[in-house]
């Protein structure tokens, strides 16, 4: 006779009291999203100092320089001519951040409405304090230190190929001197920092312009200033103005970070051109109050900012 099996019901586990497992996909930081969006859409600021560190490097292969023939015999002097030079490749990688930089603060914010973006990030669950800072942090902060890098490795290769070169031309040891390498570093990445610090009141400025102007950020940028200047000293006589945008501009040279040596042209000077490197005193430029006022300065024009794009549309 035919038997029944009874149904088993399948084991159920009660699992009210566990935690929830968590989500596999979960969402990126946003911060990391909008940093990478920067990037992706102004390649000019990494493409710019990766081609400068490029053509540098071209430029030490290729370049004439006979070793031999320098007439530099002393340690002191083969020092400071390797200093000099190191510094000298420095140079070209910070003025092309300083342009790469500028052009980016004024056009940061104008861009997305000009070709309607911000449309998109507005529907997102993004705020615009998040979106600002995250354009602040880039330009004044991970630009630089990126820079910096690039330039790190770009003497250090220097340094390499110079060694190979000097020899060929039986000058073995010319060009590398360890100490100096790594005070030029120092001296640079000190040098980051307190340009950053220094301009952050133009860096907000000019986001401020990018974030307000419905057109033409670059001649807002530039045409108030001019006129207020050329129309105190017409009417006041003073250039107080002028003076203040000046010192802004050019007031973290004034205060320079490095004790610069006397120059002396007599047989007996022993690597006075390598002094130039010597002392690192970052104090005048981190003790002066105007970095400081400065900052309250951009920190206001950054909240201005912030406040402007909340209600700028794609207008």
């Amino acid at each position: 006779m035919n038997t029944i099996e009874p149904v088993t019901e399948p084991n159920t586990v009660d699992t009210a009291g566990e935690p929830a497992a968590p989500a596999i996909n979960a969402r990126p930081p946003v911060l990391r999203t909008l940093l990478r969006r920067e990037l992706w859409e102004h390649r000019a600021l990494w493409i710019a100092p990766l081609a400068v560190a490029g053509l540098l490097l071209l430029l030490a292969i290729i370049g004439m320089r006979n070793f031999n023939s320098s007439g530099i015999a002393l340690p002191e002097q083969r020092r400071a001519l390797f200093a000099v030079i190191m510094a000298y490749a420095v140079v070209p990688q910070f003025l092309v951040l300083g342009i790469v930089t500028w052009m980016y603060a004024g056009d940061c914010l104008y861009a997305e409405r000009k070709d309607r973006s911000i449309l998109f990030w507005k529907s997102m669950p993004v705020s615009d304090t998040l979106t600002v800072l995250s354009k602040l942090l880039l330009v004044v902060v991970l630009v630089p230190l990126g820079v910096y890098v690039v330039s790190l490795v770009t003497t250090l290769l220097m340094s390499g190929i110079y060694l190979v070169r000097a020899w060929q031309d039986h000058a073995g040891g010319f060009f590398w001197d360890g100490g100096t390498w790594l005070r030029i570093q120092w001296i640079t990445l000190v040098s980051v920092v307190a340009g950053s610090l220094w301009y952050a009141p133009i860096t907000a400025f000019l986001m401020l312009v990018s974030a307000w102007a419905r057109r033409s950020v670059q001649l807002w940028v530039f045409l108030p200033p001019i006129i207020l200047a050329v129309g105190e000293s017409f009417a006041l006589g003073s250039h107080h103005l002028r003076d203040i945008l000046f010192y802004r501009l050019g007031g973290v040279f004034t205060h320079s970070m490095v004790a610069l040596p006397p120059v002396r042209t007599d047989a007996d000077t022993r690597g006075a051109l390598n002094l130039l490197f010597a002392n690192i005193d970052p104090s005048p430029v981190f003790a002066n109050v105007d970095l400081w006022l400065g900052l309250v300065v951009a920190a206001v024009l950054i909240v201005a900012t912030i406040r402007i794009r909340q209600y700028r549309d794609d207008t």
